[in-house]
């Protein structure tokens, strides 16, 4: 309808800092490397030529990989879904009861909700998941927890060192849930709060990094880090649902890993996104001054807006479209209705030139919006 305006509702990376280069090598020289034993049945751990790349990535990164197993997997979605089976198959006289983040990432809600599990939402505030929240959460009866360590979609917080500390102390206290981290802003984040794989949950957490949006979505390779106590579960999980990754893929994978030009593209990446976020950040925090409106979005591909009082989401959106810019409302990303209160701006559709323009024309649209909306109710 507006096929002109600027895309401001992609949660997918910028096609332009796509590493398609970096990957079409990766993949000839894989081929090139293909042997008859590399078609074969394999097994669910990652092959040894990719393990052997990450840990050094993972423990710069602050992961421990220390007495833990790789386990690869073809999404991150493949590897949360086996990680609640474990759950499932650990607990059977339990309710099937997930806690996530609230805002979080409506897709999961989805395949949750398609698996049988009830939702239960976790609040966020600036640094992530809140430790009361979490606790709340646990004693309502989950038992899985999914957190997003950096960049959560679609708010852009991170958590700290001393939050993931605090959550981790939580967790202690309810020793019967599986914890599940999906760091899939990972090589590109600008924070390195760590992973509860350090920590007195380390051996019920599944730690899971995918490479979607660093390097291309069609890189479906993932990888899931364990402790001995889950090694087999996730294991007999991986073989029973699909037997294993292909090894051509993992492979590829590990050529990218090993490219010279890689860690070039992952700071133009990081760079890009921090730009943009910090100038729609700029534009909004100065021209909506005094309204109310509450921003977020340190990290990641999205700006979250809480809107001012009385302001509709529904209204905005509609305003920002005919004036050039398309926008999200913030209620699919709730697990029930009414919050007719918040936007997601994301930042992957458009060049960094227009990243100013993008912001003031959302800042005309709120600043213009009716007042049929709700109370904003900040992070």
């Amino acid at each position: 309808m507006y096929p002109h305006a600027l895309d401001c509702t992609r949660g997918k990376p910028d096609t332009s800092l796509i590493l398609a280069d970096i990957v079409r090598r990766a993949q000839r020289r894989a081929a090139e490397d293909t042997q008859p034993d590399a078609l074969q049945y394999a097994g669910p751990l990652a092959i040894p030529e990719l393990r052997d790349l990450l840990v050094p990535r993972l423990v710069a990164d602050g992961i421990p990989v220390n007495d833990t197993s790789m386990i690869a997997g073809n999404s991150a979605q493949q590897l949360m879904v086996m990680s609640l089976s474990i759950a499932a198959r650990l607990m059977p006289d339990r309710p099937r009861i997930v806690a996530v983040e609230e805002p979080g990432y409506q897709t999961v809600f989805d395949a949750f909700e398609y698996l049988g599990f009830q939702l239960v939402g976790m609040r966020l505030d600036e640094q992530g998941v809140t430790p009361e929240s979490l606790d709340a959460a646990l004693s309502a009866g989950a038992i899985a927890v999914l957190f997003t360590p950096r960049a959560v979609n679609p708010v852009g917080v991170s958590w700290t060192p001393e939050r993931r500390k605090a959550l981790s102390d939580v967790l202690k206290d309810h020793p019967h849930a599986i914890a599940i981290e999906d760091d899939q802003f990972a090589d590109i984040a600008l924070t390195h709060p760590g992973s509860l794989l350090d920590g007195e949950a380390a051996h019920r957490t599944v730690y899971i990094r995918t490479f979607a949006k660093s390097i291309a979505p069609d890189i479906r390779t993932a990888v899931a880090l364990v402790r001995p106590r889950l090694t087999a579960m996730l294991g007999e999980a991986k073989s029973l649902l699909d037997g294993w990754t292909s090894l051509h893929s993992q492979n590829t994978l590990a050529y990218v890993l090993r490219d010279p030009e890689l860690e070039e593209a992952f700071n133009r990446s990081r760079t890009a996104y921090r730009l943009r976020r910090d100038a729609i950040l700029g534009v909004l925090g100065e021209r909506l001054k005094g309204t109310g409106a509450k921003l977020s979005g340190s990290d990641g591909l999205n700006i979250w807006i809480c809107l001012p009082f009385g302001v509709a989401a529904s209204d905005v959106v509609d305003h920002a479209a005919r004036a050039g810019v398309l926008l999200v409302s913030g209620e699919p990303f709730y697990i029930r209705p009414g919050h007719n209160d918040m936007i997601r701006m994301s930042i992957s559709g458009i060049h960094d030139d227009q990243a100013i323009q993008a912001a003031n024309l959302v800042a005309d649209a709120i600043l213009t919006g009716n007042h049929r909306g709700q109370i904003s109710i900040p992070l």
